[in-house]
């Protein structure tokens, strides 16, 4: 049964418009039912905030900090054009596919139900993730780019491994899970030059042959090119070793390349920088967790990211 506002009455509810429900408690608005209004407007109003409450549930039991709804009147857009264009493209999306799902089956619980699993204090959202979805391995794909030095690669994934592992050791109920941790290492010396598109193309066509687990098939891959190396192999005080998250969703094309240098950067170019260590206890579960998108993730400039 869907809810009435205090004051109101279902037929005040039916013909409500979208200003109407947006003058509402916010964070009572996914108590109202879409199918309960007649205008498309004001159902976009509704499915947004069931959209922000599912989000903000799915952080709550994933022990994730808070962030500001998407969809609610009071959060401000990205100051630049660029960035609010990419966000507000998406908010659409997101939008269209709620209201398919919404529609398809209006009865469905998509805001789980307090009878859901809850929160377990006992463990960290990686190892929550892990164990709920039963995935038999986890991780991450990465894409080789740089082919200079053998040896050096070598050393830089046997660090790789090691670091990654000391991260699911510090969490808690890492042991749970430590023996389903994997890295899938894409290698080809073609890809050598290739870019951002290569490394994105020649993942896509693994995926689209079966050839990636479902908990190692992440929006988001992971790329090693010369920088990001050396970032490991010869690190520097000011910066932790980092490496490539690039998103998969992003419109590359042919040419587009890893910059060699900080860049300022303007508007989301969907790729950034994240510390090792932050690799499996926080993107990964955000990711497979959350549905989180790389544009939420990525801080607005060339810092290194290092959870949220």
């Amino acid at each position: 049964m869907s809810y009435t506002p205090p004051g109101w009455t279902a037929q005040h509810v039916a013909n409500a418009t979208a200003d109407e429900l947006l003058r509402l408690d916010y964070s009572t608005l996914h108590l109202i039912a879409p199918n309960a209004v007649s205008s498309p407007a004001a159902q976009d109003v509704l499915l947004g905030a069931l959209i922000d409450e599912r989000s903000r549930l799915e952080r709550l039991r994933l022990k994730l900090p808070p962030q500001d709804p998407i969809f609610a009147p009071t959060t401000l857009p990205p100051s630049d054009p660029v960035h609010r264009d990419v966000l507000e493209q998406r908010k659409r999306q997101w939008l269209l596919k709620e209201r398919e799902r919404y529609f398809g089956d209006p009865g469905a619980p998509i805001v789980p139900t307090p009878s859901m699993p809850k929160p377990k204090p006992d463990v960290d959202a990686v190892v929550q993730v892990v164990e709920e979805a039963g995935y038999d391995d986890f991780g991450f794909a990465i894409v080789r780019l740089d082919y200079t030095d053998e040896e050096e690669w070598e050393r830089w994934k046997g660090i790789f491994d090691t670091v990654q592992d000391q991260s699911v050791d510090e969490c808690l109920g890492g042991a749970k899970i430590k023996d389903k941790l994997l890295t899938m290492f894409v290698e080809d010396e073609e890809l050598q030059g290739t870019g951002w598109h290569g490394a994105v193309s020649y993942f896509s066509d693994l995926r689209a042959n079966d050839q990636v687990s479902e908990g190692l098939d992440t929006p988001i891959i992971l790329v090693a090119d010369k920088t990001s190396i050396t970032s490991l192999l010869h690190p520097t005080s000011d910066v932790k070793p980092w490496i490539w998250a690039v998103d998969l969703s992003h419109d590359w094309v042919i040419g587009d390349v890893p910059p060699v240098a900080v860049t300022p950067m303007d508007i989301y170019p969907g790729y950034f920088r994240v510390a090792l260590e932050a690799v499996i206890p926080e993107l990964w579960p955000l990711l497979k967790g959350t549905g989180i998108s790389g544009l939420e993730l990525w801080g607005g400039d060339d810092s290194v990211w290092e959870g949220p």
